[in-house]
């Protein structure tokens, strides 16, 4: 009988730390995938939608959850995900979503984080059933506020008490914000896009590597195509695992949620919090969120 992933994965760091293995390019981010191939795939996962900003009233700001997430929900049930699939959207006019709050372009992403994890504690946490998260763009912004919140607040009864969320993967999320939340506070004034400028308050106030109760696993995934977030700031905080895609590959913002359920994809990766990066030829953006969330679910 073949050692179970967890074995295997202990062996190699054993051998590796020795000097006994040269350790291929790939090894690491293999032992990681093994493991995910013999986990169950189930639990919850949350996907949170972005910023719709381009408005002239700041309740205008409407997402079709349904619509956003259509590829990455297919890419969880084509490869036999059984935990429920829950969109949660954050704008009073958001269509066909599981679960929504009624804000709009002006209600503080601090605020949608503490919404959500009320949503998340409301329905999962308090019976003692952890959660992922998938994020596209401001939405990964949300989920560190939602964490952090907890961490600082969870005393306060405004805040729940405990929160658990094993994965978030975020695609395009300004973790160290973006030029045109700039532009767009200035030419909109939405108290969203001031949120997100670079140095801004609430990105201080976010924190590094935020974790939930039980430990939080984080992949940030960028690419080098799209023109809105870069990848430096898709990347630009503390976590475990990166990836930023290479140009050229119709990775630009508001596709790199929706393509690359199989492999062939070019890449650069970290699997050791950006200490090291490598590149490879390799799972596509929506196969690593699978993988993401499939490698401790429960």
């Amino acid at each position: 009988m073949p050692p179970s992933p967890r074995k295997a994965a202990s062996a190699i760091a054993v051998l590796a730390a020795a000097g006994t293995l040269s350790i291929p390019v790939d090894a690491a981010h293999a032992a990681h995938a093994a493991h995910a191939a013999h986990a169950a795939p189930s639990g919850a996962v949350y996907f949170v939608h972005g910023i719709d900003w381009n408005h002239s009233r700041a309740g205008d700001a409407r997402v079709d959850c349904e619509s956003a997430w259509k590829a990455a929900k297919a890419a969880l049930k084509q490869r036999g995900w059984t935990g429920g699939l829950v969109t949660w959207g954050f704008y009073a006019k958001d269509a066909r979503c599981t679960r929504k709050f009624n804000g709009n372009l002006n209600t503080r992403v601090q605020e949608l984080g503490r919404r959500l994890a009320w949503d998340i504690h409301d329905h999962y946490t308090k019976r003692g059933e952890p959660v992922d998260v998938v994020a596209h763009s401001m939405g990964g912004m949300v989920v560190r506020a939602a964490i952090e919140g907890v961490r600082r607040y969870g005393r306060n009864a405004d805040w729940p008490d405990r929160l658990q969320i094993k994965d978030v993967v975020t695609f395009s999320t300004p973790h160290t914000g973006t030029n045109w939340a700039t532009t767009c506070a200035v030419l909109r004034r939405w108290k969203q896009c001031g949120d997100l400028r670079p140095g801004s308050g609430f990105i201080k106030w976010a924190g590094q590597n935020p974790q939930a109760n039980g430990g939080t696993d984080w992949t940030l995934i960028g690419a080098s195509d799209d023109d809105l977030v870069t990848s430096g700031s898709a990347t630009g905080m503390r976590a475990r695992h990166k990836s930023i895609y290479a140009s050229g590959q119709g990775l630009e913002h508001g596709t790199v949620k929706n393509k690359g359920t199989g492999n062939g994809w070019k890449s650069r990766y970290t699997d050791d919090y950006g200490t090291t990066w490598r590149n490879r030829t390799g799972p596509g953006p929506l196969r690593l969120m699978y993988d993401a969330l499939l490698s401790s679910a429960h």
